[in-house]
């Protein structure tokens, strides 16, 4: 069993590969290499090595990237992402009830903190984790609109919210959705899911890395 001298050793192999989200990794074991890795199949790749040599920076980046993804949650990212889509929520229908317009910006307010709840409960750098992010920041505009309606009918009926909450059929609240989709809401929700899927890595990854 050969003691590799760092990751450098592993990039220079011809057993090397790279796998979007993961990085670098050994063909044999599809899994990323650490400076304690131990190997008996280490083959140097000597045209590589001659045409693009490892700089020292670019070993010190991968190192980095290994010790992020050991530190990735993606459950606390979901929890954090999904509290704070539904804080979102209620806080879009608070406001749009009390003013008596639908804002199509508060979308863009929700990618915003979801995103970040995603970023600061996940500490991710793995692409779930900006999916999640989309996803979850999607969802908070669905509620948005869908609590606002609500507290539009019951202010209409004069009724109360959680009274008008069981007697509106769903399907009749997610026609309105749809319809309402058909505007420029769209565009709004589209930018959602932009903020929410960019914002939910990591603040150390670049963006030109591992996303």
């Amino acid at each position: 069993m050969r003691k590799l001298e760092g990751i450098e050793e592993c990039r220079n192999c011809v057993s090397r590969n790279f796998v979007n989200g993961k990085g670098l990794v050994c063909k044999l074991t599809g899994e990323n290499p650490t400076l304690e890795s131990e190997c008996n199949d280490f083959t140097l790749d000597e045209e590589l090595t001659n045409i693009a040599p490892i700089t020292e920076e670019e070993v010190a980046e991968e190192i980095d990237m290994n010790v992020l993804k050991s530190e990735e949650n993606l459950p606390m990212g979901i929890i954090a992402g999904l509290l704070a889509c539904l804080v979102g929520a209620a806080v879009w229908a608070l406001v749009s009830v009390s003013t008596g317009y639908q804002i199509g910006y508060m979308a863009i307010g929700m990618g915003f903190i979801v995103g970040y709840a995603v970023r600061i409960g996940g500490k991710g750098v793995s692409q779930i984790f900006g999916v999640v992010g989309a996803a979850l920041a999607l969802l908070g505009c669905i509620l948005g609109d869908y609590f606002s309606y609500i507290g539009y009918i019951a202010s209409d009926e004069g009724l109360g919210y959680m009274e008008t909450l069981t007697l509106i059929p769903v399907g009749e609240m997610m026609d309105l959705l749809i319809e309402n989709l058909m505007s420029l809401t769209a565009l709004f929700y589209g930018i959602a899911l932009f903020e929410g899927y960019k914002l939910s890595f990591s603040l150390q990854v670049k963006t030109s890395g591992s996303i």
